[in-house]
């Protein structure tokens, strides 16, 4: 299918006129007719074929469908245990959407959005007995899952209101900045890892409660989401202004409650391609997507991130960084919360050699610090540092809008505690290899 191919109500009604004349029996036809011939009632059969077709007022609903499929296969040795699993990516697991667009008048339509999208095999939530995919599970399955659905009213002149299930004014507003062809499969969220997996211990699985999730945790959105941690859809009702030379300002509010705001910038100058982003996320709603684990939460998130192309040679880098302000809320565990940070960066090279589609050579570096969740708290944690570095290789395949590509991260934990259990003192890195591909429709 071709990407947003778009089917108008046109094309609806030709092939139902062509399927009614052939379809229907001279009878019936006949029982129509006027007598001056077997098509006299063309225009009748037009008129209640265009009745039943979308549309606001004398203007056609157009409907557009879209998507992703991506796939994973992953080598990982965790120092005492190798295993090859294969899986989905995350929010960029396959996914199918269906958006409509109706002109209102000049410079005005209304739209819709709905993203369908399946979870089977979601490396990053856990389940009801706290853990996802692991190394005593290859598989996770959550269902298909209505990820998005709202509408919209859009002015050319005014920018565009939004309301329903979305994703808000500041979601990856830092990490969407990264437009090298590799921040679906490979950015600075755990949305492309596997935080679910237990840290282990001088090669033990013991605590089992102590995961790459419990020093990537997120609290503004319960959930270990490592960098971005505003980056879950959610109900709301959202505001973009029109782009001007290149800059939008977002807003958006939801219930019980949060709300947040962020600028953005694209565009190319001087032989550059630069894009950039900030945003700020204030959060008290405690039903976000992981299990509460605090009653009250208070939750300010701040982000910014940019990226750098010199467009002669393909060089680029990007970079990222969050912080996020949990002001020392009393979780349920009766331990109290910690400010974490984050930051990446991410370079390499952005090329056509071959002529299918752009080669990209990339390493990245990223840091989480303190970002401790309940259990690594509850273990005596005081301070955390996790180093995720690596870097891969991907080939984009143009004429089937694909990318195949091969990736390698690897972990490293420090944690540390007065009272930090002894269990946890000798904690043994991670390596994962993977090789995937992705098609966009």
């Amino acid at each position: 299918m071709r990407a947003g191919a778009r089917l108008t109500s046109n094309r609806s009604i030709g092939a139902a006129i062509l399927a009614a004349m052939i379809l229907i029996p001279a009878g019936a036809a006949g029982a129509v007719e006027t007598g001056s011939g077997c098509c006299d009632d063309l225009e009748e059969r037009i008129a209640a074929l265009e009745a039943t077709t979308a549309r606001k007022g004398a203007t056609k609903v157009s409907l557009t469908v879209s998507g992703m499929v991506l796939r994973e296969l992953t080598y990982w040795d965790d120092g005492g245990e190798t295993n090859t699993y294969l899986h989905g990516v995350a929010s960029q697991s396959p996914h199918f959407k269906f958006g409509g667009e109706a002109t209102l008048a000049p410079g005005w339509s209304a739209a819709f959005l709905l993203r369908l999208q399946d979870f089977t095999d979601y490396t990053f939530l856990r389940l009801p007995d706290g853990q996802g995919i692991n190394q005593v599970s290859d598989e996770r399955d959550f269902g298909l899952n209505v990820h998005m659905f709202y509408w919209q009213l859009k002015s050319k002149d005014y920018g565009t209101l939004s309301v329903g299930r979305m994703s808000h004014a500041a979601k990856s507003a830092a990490m969407q900045t990264d437009q090298s062809g590799t921040q679906v499969f490979d950015n600075y969220t755990f949305l492309s890892g596997l935080p679910q997996f237990v840290i282990r211990s001088g090669g033990d699985l013991e605590p089992f409660a102590l995961t790459w999730a419990e020093i990537s945790f997120c609290y503004a959105q319960a959930a270990p989401l490592g960098g971005d941690c505003d980056g879950v859809a959610q109900e709301g009702v959202r505001y973009d202004s029109p782009a001007l030379k290149g800059l939008t300002l977002s807003a958006s509010w939801g219930a019980d409650d949060f709300w947040e705001a962020a600028a953005r910038y694209a565009g190319e100058t001087g032989g550059l391609k630069l894009a950039f982003g900030a945003g700020f996320t204030h959060m008290t709603d405690e039903g976000t997507i992981g299990p509460p684990v605090m009653a009250h939460k208070n939750s300010d998130y701040a982000q910014a991130g940019g990226y750098v192309q010199h467009l002669a040679t393909g060089l680029f880098v990007h970079g990222a960084w969050g912080f996020e302000d949990n002001h020392a809320t009393l979780l349920n565990n009766g331990f109290t919360t910690k400010d974490g940070e984050h930051w990446t960066v991410k370079a390499g090279i952005r090329r056509n050699w071959i002529g299918l589609g752009a080669t990209v050579l990339y390493g990245d570096y990223s840091e989480y610090l303190d970002q401790l969740g309940p259990e690594a708290l509850a273990l005596g944690a005081t301070a955390s540092k996790l180093t995720r570095f690596g870097g891969g290789l991907a080939q984009e395949i143009d004429p089937a809008a694909m990318t195949v590509y091969l990736k390698y991260q690897r972990y490293v934990a420090d944690i540390s505690g007065a009272s930090l259990d002894g269990a946890v003192a000798n904690l043994d890195a991670i390596d994962f290899v993977s090789v995937g591909s992705l098609i966009a429709f």
